[in-house]
C-alpha cells in the first residue's frame, strides 16, 4: 500500500501535466506581480507575490518538478546532456534568486561630506526594545511594512508597551507645545503667502505654513520655493533666504536677502508676536505672517494616512506604541523612552566590512534655476588600514568594492552646498549563479535544437 502510494507521487511529481499546472501558476503570478508594480509600486508587488509564502511555495514545488524529472532518467546517457543543461540551468536560477533574496542587499547609504559612512539601510522596519530588566539586551521585532488597507492587528511589544495603530503610508503633523525642560527652545510658527498674477487676471494666492524650532539643527532650516529659511544666525551665501533669531529680552530680530541681493532688517516685540504679526522682508510677492511664538517649546508628532499612498515619492510608515496612561507616535527611524524603556522604529541596518568617505559633492544647476542638471561624488574607500584613492559615482558611473556596487541615488540639502550624499548599495551573492543557470539554460535549448535538426537529417 504504502509502496503504490509513493509510486503514485513520484509519477505526478514527474507529470508533464504538474509541470503545465507550475508554469502557468508561475506565469500567471508574474503577470499580477508585474501589474499591481505598475498600478501601485515595488513594495506592493513584493508584498502580495514575491516576498509572499505562496510564491516561495510555488517556486519551491517547481524547482522540486524539475529536480525529480531530471532525476528520473538515470541513467543519464549522452543524449541527454542537451535536457539536463537546460533543467540545471533552471535550477540555479531558482538558486541563485532565493539565495539573493535571503543574504543580498539592497538598501541606502547617507554619507556627510568630509565623514565616513558604512551603514546601510535596508527597506525592512523593525521595532527595538530595550529595557532595565533586560540587562541590556536589545529586543529586535521583525515588523514588515504592510501595503495601504491591510488591516494590522495590535500586540505587545513586552513590559507592558504595545503597538496599537500602523499607518503604511504616512504623513507627520507637527505642533509644539510650552514646556520649561532643559530640551525646551524657543519656537515660531510662520505663514507664507505667495502672490501671483497671470496676465490681467486677478493675483492668486498658495500659501504654506512651517514651524522652526531652536533645540535642533534639523528644524532650523527650511526652504520656501527659491528661499531658504533659517531660525539662527544668518548665512553667508547668495539670497533668497530670511534669517530669524530669538531675543533674549523677548521677541525676534530677522536679516533678508533678496534674489537681487538687498538686505533688509527689522525687529517684532514679545506682545507684537502675541498678537500676530507680519514679518515684512521687502519682498513684493510674498507675506509673511507669524500664527504662533514660544519662547520655550518642544515638538510633538502625531502621524496620518497620507496624501500620496503609493509611487516612489509615498512617504514611509509610523506606528503608535503606548500603555495604559499615555500614547505615542513613531515615524521610521524614530526612538522615544517610554515607561522605563527605550523603544525604537528603524530600518533594518547592515554594517559594511569597509567605509565610504565623501571627499566632495559636486552637484550642477540648470542656469538661472535651483533645479538640479547633474551631481556626483568624490568618494574614497577605506577598507581597514589603507585608504584607496579617490574615486567618483555618478549618476552612469556606479563603483564596485568588494561586491558591493554603489550607485548615486541623491542628495540632501545643505547652505550653502549640499553636504549629504545618498548612495544605492546593492550586493548580489546569487548572480553568478543566476548568470550560470542562464548560459546552461540556453546552451541546453540550443543544444537540443540542433540534435533534433541532425535527427531530421538523417531520417
Amino acid at each position: 500500500m504504502i509502496s503504490r502510494t509513493a509510486d503514485r507521487f513520484y509519477r505526478i511529481l514527474i507529470s508533464l501535466q504538474l509541470a503545465v499546472v507550475l508554469l502557468t501558476a508561475f506565469t500567471l503570478s508574474l503577470i499580477v506581480a508585474t501589474s499591481l508594480e505598475s498600478a501601485y509600486d515595488t513594495p506592493t508587488a513584493q508584498y502580495f507575490v514575491y516576498r509572499a509564502y505562496w510564491f516561495q511555495v510555488l517556486l519551491l514545488g517547481l524547482g522540486v518538478n524539475i529536480l525529480a524529472v531530471a532525476l528520473s532518467r538515470l541513467p543519464w546517457k549522452r543524449h541527454h546532456l542537451p535536457f539536463l543543461a537546460a533543467h540545471a540551468g533552471i535550477l540555479l536560477l531558482l538558486v541563485g534568486a532565493w539565495v539573493t533574496q535571503r543574504w543580498g542587499v539592497d538598501g541606502m547609504l547617507r554619507v556627510e561630506e568630509g565623514e565616513t559612512g558604512a551603514t546601510v539601510e535596508i527597506d525592512e522596519p523593525q521595532i527595538l526594545m530595550q529595557h532595565a530588566a533586560d540587562q541590556g539586551k536589545t529586543r529586535i521585532i521583525s515588523f514588515p511594512w504592510r501595503p495601504p488597507g491591510v488591516a494590522v492587528p495590535p500586540f505587545e511589544i513586552g513590559h507592558g508597551i504595545r503597538m496599537d495603530r500602523y499607518i503604511s503610508r504616512a504623513d507627520p503633523i507637527f505642533s509644539f507645545e510650552s514646556n520649561s525642560s532643559e530640551r525646551a527652545a524657543p519656537a515660531l510658527k510662520l505663514k507664507f503667502t505667495t502672490k501671483r498674477s497671470m496676465g490681467g487676471m486677478p493675483a492668486m494666492a498658495a500659501s504654506q505654513e512651517i514651524w522652526l524650532w531652536a533645540g535642533s539643527p534639523e528644524w532650523q532650516v527650511n526652504e520656501i520655493g527659491p528661499a531658504r529659511v533659517f531660525f539662527g544666525k544668518a548665512p553667508a551665501g547668495p539670497g533668497p533666504w530670511i534669517a530669524i533669531e530669538p531675543r533674549r529680552e523677548g521677541g525676534i530680530t530677522f536679516e533678508a536677502l533678496s534674489m537681487r541681493q538687498e538686505k533688509s532688517r527689522g525687529t517684532l516685540s514679545a506682545s507684537s508676536l502675541a498678537k500676530g504679526a507680519v514679518l515684512d522682508p521687502g519682498w513684493k510677492a510674498i507675506q509673511i505672517e507669524v500664527l504662533e511664538f514660544l519662547p520655550r517649546g518642544i515638538p510633538h508628532t502625531e502621524f496620518v494616512q497620507a496624501k500620496i499612498q503609493h509611487g516612489t515619492k509615498a512617504p514611509p510608515s509610523a506606528i503608535r506604541i503606548g500603555t495604559a496612561d499615555e500614547s505615542i507616535w513613531l515615524g521610521l527611524g524614530d526612538r522615544v523612552t517610554l515607561k522605563d524603556a527605550i523603544v525604537a522604529y528603524f530600518p533594518r541596518r547592515v554594517v559594511l566590512p569597509f567605509g565610504i568617505g565623501l571627499e566632495r559633492f559636486m552637484l550642477e544647476r540648470y542656469p538661472g534655476s535651483m533645479q538640479a542638471a547633474s551631481f556626483s561624488s568624490r568618494v574614497s574607500v577605506e577598507d581597514g588600514k589603507e585608504r584607496q584613492p579617490a574615486r567618483v559615482i555618478s549618476m552612469n558611473e556606479p563603483l564596485e568594492w568588494k561586491g558591493f556596487t554603489f550607485y548615486q541615488s541623491s542628495y540632501e540639502e545643505g547652505f550653502p552646498r549640499p553636504t549629504v550624499s545618498v548612495f544605492s548599495v546593492n550586493q548580489d551573492p546569487g548572480r553568478w549563479l543566476k548568470y550560470l543557470g542562464s548560459l546552461l539554460l540556453v546552451l541546453g535549448i540550443i543544444w537540443f535544437y540542433f540534435n533534433r535538426m541532425r535527427q531530421r537529417r538523417k531520417a
